[in-house]
């Protein structure tokens, strides 16, 4: 049922994106950070994962705007699943997490700067699923994984060049020696932008994302490089091809005590 419930409200946030094109974000998604809404997929090279991301977040409510503040309020569901590649294009699936919430987003001035942040409150869980048994005995034990959190970043934007800080609190998780504090530090900028006297066609962007997460009061780092070619197709729509690295603690909750270290190459649906 909690996988019905899921499913029919992504379902919706895309209709309500389809019915409301120009619902374009507040907060722009940080591109290396790994728990943003993003609809696509990677390739893991060194494991031969495949990595399917399903999500959006959606601006809902303006709440407060004048000259120099806006302030609005949204949703987030998001789904990360991670599959195994057996050839012939079948890839049972061994993990998925959820991510849903509420967030607030703002923009302002300061001192001739402008910044952008935003505070989502959240839930993510995770599963496994029937692609990491063999003969309907499950390879690793399932148990509960769960947490809520409030996660707060702030960034500016300086000719393209976006550096921010964030701090993720965890206030409920199961299980309980997750740590409660996680800090972010990251940057974006760009490389190169292509275009012609009517539109642009190529943007190119590198960008860095560090986090310090662990368990048992031992922190661990966490290291996540996104290289986006990004083409703009049709209507605000675009793709984007991605290169990723990624270094620490796996990004899913069946997983959070094992470490993850991997190249990757896929593709983004981006509504900008």
């Amino acid at each position: 049922m909690k996988m019905k419930y899921l499913l029919l409200t992504l379902l919706f946030l895309f209709g309500y994106q389809n019915i409301f094109p120009q619902n374009k974000l507040l907060f722009t998604p940080l591109s290396a950070n790994v728990f943003e809404p993003r609809v696509g997929a990677m390739y893991q090279f060194h494991d031969e994962k495949l990595r399917l991301d399903i999500g959006t977040s959606v601006d809902l409510l303006e709440l407060y705007k004048n000259q120099d503040t806006e302030i609005r309020f949204g949703s987030d569901f998001f789904t990360y699943t991670r599959l195994r590649s057996e050839g012939r294009m079948k890839f049972p699936v061994e993990t998925s997490d959820y991510f849903f919430g509420v967030n607030f987003s703002n923009k302002f001035k300061y001192k001739g700067l402008d910044f952008s942040s935003r505070l989502r409150i959240s839930h993510i869980s995770s599963h496994l699923v029937d692609g990491l048994s063999n003969n309907g005995v499950f390879e690793k034990l399932p148990y509960v994984y769960s947490r809520e959190f409030f996660d707060y970043v702030v960034t500016t934007d300086v000719e393209g060049f976006r550096p921010y800080a964030g701090v993720n609190f965890v206030f409920s998780t199961i299980p309980k020696d997750v740590n409660k504090i996680i800090p972010q530090l990251g940057i974006e900028f760009p490389v190169k932008k292509l275009s012609t006297s009517t539109r642009d066609f190529l943007d190119i962007k590198l960008a860095y994302d560090f986090k310090l997460t662990g368990y048992e009061q031992t922190y661990l780092p966490v290291h996540s490089v996104a290289l986006s070619f990004f083409f703009p197709t049709y209507d605000n729509i675009g793709i984007s091809l991605n290169l990723n690295g990624y270094t620490g603690p796996s990004m899913h909750g069946m997983f959070y005590k094992e470490k993850d270290r991997y190249i990757s190459a896929g593709f983004q649906i981006i509504f900008y």
